[in-house]
């Protein structure tokens, strides 16, 4: 069951698919970048000898991953190092021709939060389109391919588009760097690349998921943000983003931009003080969302209302923020006058955006067989798992096996979320494996310099050993990877006539491992949860 030596040895393999070395090229002038970018390339030994394909190109990104050295190094400088992600995203965009004044141009809703940032954002990219708006929406990680994090009018680029994109951008910065190491991070590259994406295919409106924090977030090079969204604060990121909720809001809150509309959520004390501040200082106008779907006034009633369930707290208080948010842009769209008011009448267009919204990993109940159903939410923060259980516990079945998969990544406090969810629920058994979907690795989107397979084993026996030492579980199982442990599953429960009721959860990067592991791919856009 457990070959740790065999598998590192293959892992690494794969880790060194790509290297690629070149010249350093002196940056030169701006205006002359586009004129000399063509002579360069025609040149250019990197440029003729690159496998331009879809693959290459994952494997070309992949390798601009932070090893977890340099991310060791970043959190020591507690990410606030003054504007150092965003005057590098400034410089990369200048590279490949995208200057501030077209990111003035750029239509953007920015939100940033701790607890459902990623949903928020997909709702209000969903009554956008259902208005009939034209959408980008970059948002982040992704679950199976890097392709979900940009997409337009609702769908992920395709492989052709993003590829083609890609290889614009990589040798536009390749030909410009001034050194070996000149190259933007990974999601400082994505971020150039789903602007540039946005600007060219001239959306109406795009809808911007903050990465990490906000104030010193890739995505918050963006100057001129008319519409602002901040969802449910906790602490998450300590390591990067502070130990208090005020260090956390602070950082939140530093998307804000002069004389923007910013939307929040009900939030504690010390973090809506730090909000009511930002936007003091910036003239911005802050509006807080009602926490109740029944404030507004509905042309018809979405689906939501008509609901009973435990959780129809968190859920209404998200929708509530999205519909704040798309009506406020949609409104300054069609007439620049400022907003005095939250928004209480709900057209049919945005109730069918709300309804057909769906983001996949998130809450998500999936029928596998006649005796398996998965549970699977990418909670990752304390509140978030305590949503999880809650739901987890009102759809699944105490007469069937209660089973968890469980895996956290960064600085996630593993201990805590182990001990709610124990607290909560009854687990006939517990199995902790890195986000790995197979014994053998073939999916490159799911490649993870940052946090890699050696850590994800340590994390996932110091998992196993607090469950079994210190909750003192005595079913705990210690596993290589997703396919792993859905054989133990088979033999010691399902070939045994037994029906599962499968929690998945702690990690959006184990979720993605589940879906490609069990070949869910076709529940990606499609809504199962219940």
């Amino acid at each position: 069951m457990f070959r740790i030596a065999d598998f590192t040895v293959r892992w690494r393999k794969m880790m060194n698919k790509f290297t690629c070395e070149t010249a350093s090229i002196s940056l030169l002038h701006v205006s002359s970048v586009k004129s000399h970018l063509l002579s360069t390339m025609k040149g250019s030994n990197v440029a003729s000898t690159l496998d331009e394909s879809y693959e290459n190109a994952i494997s070309s990104l992949n390798s601009l991953q932070s090893n977890s050295s340099v991310l060791q190094d970043s959190i020591l400088r507690k990410h606030s190092e003054d504007n150092k992600h965003i005057n590098d995203t400034l410089k990369y965009l200048l590279r490949i021709g995208v200057s501030m004044d077209h990111l003035n141009q750029l239509p953007v809703i920015h939100v940033s939060g701790t607890k459902g940032k990623g949903s928020t954002c997909a709702m209000i990219e969903s009554i956008l389109r259902s208005n009939g708006y034209r959408t980008g929406f970059f948002s982040s990680p992704h679950l199976v391919s890097v392709k979900e994090r940009v997409r337009l009018n609702g769908m992920p680029l395709s492989s052709d588009k993003f590829r083609l994109y890609f290889w614009k951008i990589y040798k536009q910065l390749l030909a410009y760097r001034e050194h070996s190491r000149d190259m933007p991070s990974y999601f400082c590259f994505l971020t150039i690349l789903a602007l540039d994406v946005f600007l060219r295919e001239s959306v109406d409106v795009c809808v911007i998921e903050v990465g990490i924090g906000g104030r010193y977030d890739c995505t918050n090079v963006l100057p001129k943000t008319g519409t602002v969204g901040i969802t449910s604060l906790g602490l998450e990121h300590t390591k990067l983003l502070g130990n208090t909720l005020e260090e956390i809001a602070w950082q939140k809150a530093g998307i804000i931009k002069r004389g923007s509309d910013v939307f929040s959520v009900v939030q504690p004390s010390e973090c809506m003080e730090i909000i009511r501040e930002e936007c003091r200082k910036l003239k911005a106008n802050l509006f807080v969302v009602p926490s109740e779907l029944k404030a507004y006034q509905w042309a018809k009633k979405p689906e939501l209302v008509n609901e009973s369930c435990d959780i129809l707290d968190i859920l209404e208080l998200n929708t509530s923020l999205a519909i704040q948010i798309a009506t406020n842009w949609m409104n300054k769209n069609i007439s620049e006058i400022s907003q005095e008011n939250i928004t209480s009448i709900v057209t049919k267009q945005t109730v069918e955006g709300i309804d057909r919204c769906f983001w996949p990993g998130r809450l998500q109940r999936i029928l596998y067989d006649t005796k398996k159903t998965l549970y699977l939410d990418g909670a990752h923060t304390l509140e978030s798992i305590h949503l999880c259980a809650r739901w987890y516990n009102m759809k699944s079945h105490s007469q069937y096996k209660r089973l968890l998969i469980f895996n956290t990544t960064g600085d996630r406090d593993s201990a805590k979320l182990l001990s709610t969810l124990s607290s909560m629920i009854k687990f006939d058994a517990a199995f902790f494996t890195p986000s790995v979907p197979r014994d053998t690795v073939t999916c490159v989107d799911a490649m993870n310099h940052n946090f890699p397979f050696e850590l994800q084993l340590q994390r996932c026996r110091q998992n196993y050993e607090y469950w079994s030492q210190t909750i003192q579980h005595k079913e705990g199982f210690l596993h290589e990877s997703i396919e792993s442990v859905f054989k133990q599953i088979d033999e010691d429960f399902v070939f045994k006539g037994e029906t599962c009721d499968i929690l998945i959860t702690g990690s959006i990067h184990l979720i993605g491992a589940a879906f490609v592991a069990l070949n869910l791919e076709r529940f990606m856009c499609t809504s199962t949860t219940q």
